[in-house]
């Protein structure tokens, strides 16, 4: 994505160059106008990504300013400067379209943290576009699911998404959870609002309650600045909390408690602040063994899942896989509006439909991805498919899924193992790089080991 684009509109240039240079250092993209009509001739030619304009200016001030780039159609957004004695102008700017308003004498902290959230929020917006649904409908270039387990999936999100319900998304380890929650967004009143992710295991400890909840300036040591936790930036859309089950237990009270009265209270601060946000959150752990074992509140586990929607495996969706295969070639493989064909070799296809998956939809696409670095004349063949899913891994993809004694549910794990230990091998003993191979996380690999049912 391309950097911020920012254009400062003062009348006054010593103030322009200042701000300027700031926000130049700070590694934006940085044009300047002294006046609204040299202002607009520059946003005609240019789609600036943000205007920070002075209220009062000769000729014509920064709200006029304001609506006549919006009446010629151009979307950028605006933070409006104005003295502190002018705050019902501020209002006059708000209501007229801007983002934001800062009053003098102005700080270059101040600017530069707006541009952060205004980064932040176009980031997740370009995500949500680009982001079209992998696993499930809607949107250009999708397709219908043919697998029960996936049909029932849908009809869940659709009915779940015009509700402001809180819901929990269950299952492996890529099999769509973070789409499933976007589609939910997407799909609902909240559209039009910010989508925050938030992988809750991959925050540190000491940090996950400032990232959440924000912090103000002092709170801690290194606190050199006021900072606008994740829900805040959420409000009047959705946050997703990702891997919600590795959430330290003292957090789990303080998350139950947003749920319970909507406000969050940054760190060192005395003041609560209101929000509206919607909590969709997913996990690949079973929180009611993790209730049982005092590892995950009770209160908050039943908050959580007023909704549940369990995602299947792959595995246990194979009717899908073909569609799975054309569809990620065409949306992520091959760039949407790229000159470039890439077929699958009918072989290979059957190859990778009767795989089991054991990183499921994740696994597919990076495994699809490889492929086509390998493939030659445009056509993905059976040689071109990494070793956990070629026959030529010693067998190892042929393995039965339905060998073995025990339930089907102790069948799979140990073709599972089977993988997993394979991979680690041909990795040199390497963990990490053997879950990357597979498209799993590293604490999926050690899970599903320490999960491993004995030999039937």
């Amino acid at each position: 994505m391309p950097e911020l684009s920012v254009l400062v509109v003062d009348d006054e240039p010593a103030i322009r160059q200042v701000l300027s240079a700031a926000i130049s250092k700070a590694g934006y993209s940085v044009d300047a106008a002294g006046s609204a009509a040299e202002a607009l001739g520059r946003l005609d030619a240019h789609p600036y990504d943000v205007v920070l304009s002075d209220v009062f200016m000769p000729v014509t001030d920064g709200i006029e300013l304001l609506r006549q780039a919006r009446a010629r159609g151009h979307a950028a957004t605006f933070i409006m400067v104005t003295a502190f004695a002018s705050v019902d102008s501020a209002i006059d700017a708000i209501k007229a379209g801007a983002w934001d308003y800062i009053t003098k004498p102005v700080r270059n902290e101040e600017i530069l943290h707006r541009l952060e959230q205004i980064d932040a929020l176009r980031g997740l917006r370009e995500e949500n576009k680009a982001l079209r649904t992998l696993v499930m409908g809607g949107g250009e270039g999708t397709f219908n699911f043919v697998s029960p387990a996936m049909q029932a999936v849908e009809r869940l999100a659709t009915r779940v998404a015009p509700t402001d319900s809180t819901v929990l998304i269950t299952g492996e380890s890529g099999t769509g959870k973070g789409v499933t929650a976007r589609r939910i967004h997407e799909i609902s009143a909240r559209r039009d609002g910010p989508f925050v992710a938030v992988n809750c295991g991959a925050i540190p400890e000491n940090l996950i309650e400032s990232e959440l909840f924000g912090h103000t300036k002092g709170a801690f040591t290194s606190a050199d600045r006021a900072r606008k936790g994740l829900f805040l930036q959420a409000d009047h859309g959705t946050i997703f909390l990702d891997e919600i089950g590795e959430l330290p237990i003292g957090m789990q009270t303080k998350l139950l408690h947003v749920l319970e009265a909507k406000e969050v209270r940054p760190l060192g601060s005395e003041q609560s602040r209101k929000i509206d946000v919607r909590i969709v959150a997913a996990t690949n752990r079973d929180l009611t063994a993790m209730v049982a074992q005092g590892r995950f509140r009770e209160d908050l586990f039943f908050r959580l899942s007023v909704f549940q929607i369990a995602m299947p495996p792959l595995r246990e969706r194979r009717a899908d896989i073909p569609a799975l295969l054309r569809h990620i070639i065409a949306q992520r493989v091959v760039p949407p509006g790229s000159q470039q064909t890439l077929s699958i070799d009918p072989e290979a296809e059957d190859l990778l439909a009767n795989f089991a998956w054991p990183g499921n939809v994740r696994q597919l696409e990076n495994v699809l991805h490889r492929a086509a670095i390998l493939a030659d004349g445009g056509c993905i063949r059976v040689a071109d498919l990494p070793p956990e899913v070629s026959p030529s891994a010693g067998g190892m993809a042929a393995l039965p899924v339905e060998g073995g004694e025990g339930s089907l549910r102790d069948r799979v794990r140990r073709f599972e193992v089977s993988l997993i230990r394979r991979a680690i091998e041909e990795a040199g003993g390497d963990r990490r790089l053997a879950a990357q191979r597979l498209g799993i996380g590293l604490s999926s690999l050690y899970r599903k080991l320490e999960e491993a049912p004995g030999p039937g």
